[in-house]
């Protein structure tokens, strides 16, 4: 089972009052119960613009998971937090879009999309980023690896270095360090994260 659970208030009431209501409320959910939560923030569920709510804060539940689910929360709380900070809001109908994207992401993935969420913090700045890049995770190479001495040896096992190359080098640590910074390969602590091709641009919300 794979939900998230969200802490939603009412854009307009939370930016321009200290008094507000807000609701926790269940993705996924019947229309009818998120019509009563709206209903209950004074918002048509039916009639909503992306700009009427406000994620305050979620929480990422993978049954099967509890590890993933609880890094994977911390990150995106850290990231509607952050975005908030630079002046975005995080409406209902990104958070929704989000699920629907990693939900469908592969067990064997997981670690990759955490990595990403890591490496690329300056580049993932809300919501919205988070999506696209969650969507392009097919970009990214993971190599679990826990330091450099690590990742040279993996690169050497997978063939990735020429034997040429190979003979400049005394030890596999400076072959890690150095491969890492030719390649632009940034660590995180699921392990070496590594861009493979350019994301593909996602549609935007009108």
């Amino acid at each position: 089972m794979f939900y998230v659970r969200l802490d939603i208030v009412n854009k307009y009431q939370y930016q321009e009052s200290e008094y507000y209501r807000e609701i926790k409320i269940l993705i996924p959910n019947e229309s009818q119960e998120l019509e009563k939560a709206f209903d209950y923030l004074g918002l048509d569920y039916k009639n909503l613009n992306i700009q009427d709510t406000h994620i305050k804060e979620c929480e990422i539940i993978c049954k099967d998971d509890p590890s993933f689910s609880a890094n994977i929360t911390d990150k995106i709380n850290r990231l509607i937090a952050r975005a908030n900070e630079y002046g975005y809001t995080t409406p209902f109908e990104y958070m929704k879009k989000f699920y629907k994207v990693i939900k469908e992401v592969k067990i064997e993935d997981r670690e990759k999309l955490l990595a990403i969420l890591e490496a690329k913090q300056k580049e993932i700045v809300n919501i919205n980023d988070a999506i696209k890049y969650a969507s392009n995770i097919n970009c990214f190479e993971l190599i679990e690896a826990n330091d450099n001495e690590e990742l040279g040896r993996k690169l050497v096992y997978n063939g990735e270095i020429d034997i040429e190359d190979l003979m400049d080098y005394s030890d596999l640590d400076r072959l890690g360090e150095e491969y890492s910074i030719d390649k632009g390969i940034i660590k995180t602590e699921q392990g070496y994260l590594m861009q493979e091709k350019d994301l593909e641009e996602e549609e935007e919300f009108e």
